[in-house]
């Protein structure tokens, strides 16, 4: 079965949305448990929540029977193999340090999407993987 990529701005609102879920729980959770008033910016509970969204949102879930972070769930992408299946945790792993060569020099490796013709980003390339369209039958 032939699956759709996504393209660019499906892949940036998803990623928008899990930016936006780090951030509300980190503002929460750095409230709950600062030291004193107005010391956001220190808060390890914040710091200590992003890490723990990066593990388990874009690593686990990744690589889990969801194939992909909330953002890419509730927009109904996938991350997949070259081939369509399910990737593993340590291509999920692979494809979370990906991300750093993506983002250097001005966020290029995220911005080919949208001139490729195959929709990948240099993260997908390096890791042998595709972000594509649910399959409704799922």
């Amino acid at each position: 079965m032939k699956q759709k990529p996504a393209g660019f701005w499906v892949r940036f609102f998803a990623t928008f949305i899990d930016g936006f879920i780090v951030a509300v729980m980190s503002v929460i959770l750095a409230n709950i448990f600062q030291d004193s008033p107005g010391d956001l910016e220190e808060s390890t509970s914040a710091f200590i929540f992003q890490l723990m969204y990066s593990v388990v949102g874009i690593i686990y879930l990744t690589a889990s029977r969801f194939k992909g972070t909330p953002g890419k769930i509730i927009l109904g992408l996938q991350v997949v193999k070259e081939d369509g299946e399910r990737i593993g945790i340590g291509r999920s792993i692979g494809r979370f340090f990906a991300y750093i060569l993506s983002a250097t020099i001005f966020y290029v490796g995220y911005i080919m999407v949208a001139f490729r013709e195959d929709k990948k980003s240099l993260h997908d390339m390096i890791c042998h993987t595709r972000v594509v369209y649910r399959d409704i039958r799922e």
